[in-house]
C-alpha cells in the first residue's frame, strides 16, 4: 500500500485528525438515535463555474442539467437523472467515446438521489420510498421505507442498500425483500455520501461522510454502530473508493483531495488541487484518481502509486460538472453539467 505522504503546504499531516470514536444507538424500523451535539459548518457546495474558455474535450451529447450521473458496467449504460428527478435518461456506450440516447424512464415519485447499481438495476431514494429501476427492461418498482430525507446511497457486497440522510442516519433495506428487517443506525449530523470497500473473508468496510462536520466515519454494519471519526479538511463534499480501499475524498473549501485507508482508517494523503475539487472517482484499470474542479471547468487524473499525488492528465470540462462516472473498462471519464450543457465522454 502507498507510503504515507505529506501535504506539500503542511509540515506534517497527523495520522489521527479525530480520535473519537462515535456511538450510535441501532433499532429496527422505528428506531433510530439523535443528531449528536457537536461543532458544525455550513456543508461546502459545489464552486460557481465560469464560462467556458476552451472546448470540452471529448463527446458531449444533449443531456438534461443533473448532478447525478451512474455507470452501469455490465450492461454498458449511463444513467442520467432528470433535471425534475422523475425521470432517468438512459445511454448506450458501447462505443465508450459516443454515448448514444436509449430511452427515458419514467418515475413514480421526484427522488433526491440516484445510485447503488448492480447488474443493470439501481436504485433511488425519495422521502420515504425506495424506487428500483432496470436499465435495461424500463421496469421502475417502489416500496415504503422510513427516510424522510435522503443524500447518499450504496450497496454492500450481499445486495442490501445503505441510505444516508439529511438526520444523519443510515438505514439499511434489502430491496429485493420487502418483509426484511429494517436498520438504522444513527449518530451523525449529515450523511453526504457512502462508499463501501469488499473485503474479501471479512465485512464490507463502510465510510460516511458527513458535510456538516466536514468528517468521515466508518460505520459498521453487523453491530450497527459507528466507529471512527476523522475530520476530513474544512468543507468536504464527495467520497469515492478504489479497489486497494483507499477512500477519497474532496475538501472543495480548502481545495484538496484526502486519502483515508486502513483498518481502523487514517488519513494517508492530503494534496491541494486547486480550482474547487468536487466530484471524485477512480479508473481501477489504470490506477487514476479523476477530480473534477468546477471552479474552472477542469478535470485532472493522478497517480497516487508514489503516496504522494503525481499529476498524469489534464482534460476540459462542461460547465458545472458536479457529477462523475468512470468507466474502468475504456479508461473514459462521464461527466454531467448541472446547467445543462451536456453529457461529455471525456477522454
Amino acid at each position: 500500500m502507498d507510503a504515507m505522504a505529506v501535504h506539500p503546504r503542511r509540515a506534517v499531516v497527523a495520522v489521527v485528525i479525530v480520535a473519537a470514536t462515535a456511538l450510535a444507538a441501532a433499532c429496527g424500523s422505528g428506531g433510530g438515535s439523535s443528531r449528536p451535539d457537536v461543532a458544525t459548518t455550513v456543508p461546502q457546495t459545489p464552486l460557481a463555474a465560469p464560462p467556458l474558455a476552451q472546448t470540452p474535450s471529448g463527446t458531449v451529447v444533449p443531456a438534461p442539467a443533473s448532478s447525478s450521473i451512474v455507470f452501469d458496467a455490465f450492461g454498458r449504460r449511463l444513467a442520467v437523472l432528470g433535471a425534475d428527478r422523475t425521470s432517468v435518461s438512459v445511454y448506450s456506450v458501447a462505443d465508450p467515446r459516443r454515448p448514444v440516447a436509449q430511452r427515458t424512464i419514467s418515475l413514480p415519485t421526484a427522488v433526491d438521489v440516484l445510485g447503488a447499481d448492480r447488474d443493470g438495476v439501481l436504485v433511488g431514494a425519495a422521502a420515504d420510498r425506495l424506487v428500483v429501476v432496470d436499465l435495461a427492461s424500463g421496469a421502475v418498482t417502489a416500496r415504503s421505507v422510513p427516510v424522510s430525507q435522503p443524500l447518499s446511497l450504496a450497496r454492500l457486497s450481499d445486495g442490501r442498500v445503505l441510505v444516508g440522510s439529511a438526520t444523519g442516519e443510515v438505514t439499511v433495506v434489502d430491496p429485493a425483500n420487502a418483509t426484511a428487517p429494517v436498520t438504522r443506525i444513527g449518530g451523525l449530523v449529515r450523511v453526504d455520501a457512502l462508499a463501501v470497500h469488499p473485503r474479501q473473508g471479512r465485512d464490507d468496510q463502510v465510510l460516511a461522510l458527513d458535510r456538516a462536520q466536514s468528517s468521515v466515519t466508518t460505520v459498521d454494519i453487523p453491530d450497527a454502530s459507528l466507529g471512527v471519526a476523522l475530520r476530513a479538511g474544512d468543507g468536504a463534499t464527495n467520497m469515492a473508493v478504489d479497489h486497494y480501499g483507499r477512500f477519497l475524498v474532496t475538501d472543495t473549501r480548502s481545495g484538496d483531495v484526502v486519502a483515508f485507508y486502513g483498518d481502523p482508517i487514517v488519513m494517508r494523503i492530503r494534496y491541494p488541487v486547486p480550482g474547487g475539487p468536487y466530484a471524485v472517482g477512480y479508473d481501477d484499470a489504470r490506477n487514476l484518481t479523476w477530480v473534477a474542479t468546477t471552479g474552472d471547468n477542469g478535470l485532472v487524473g493522478f497517480d497516487l502509486a508514489s503516496g504522494i499525488p503525481v499529476e498524469r492528465q489534464r482534460l476540459t470540462t462542461v460547465r458545472q460538472a458536479d457529477a462523475m462516472a468512470v468507466d474502468s473498462g475504456s479508461g473514459v471519464v462521464y461527466l454531467v453539467s448541472a446547467l445543462g450543457d451536456g453529457l461529455q465522454a471525456a477522454y
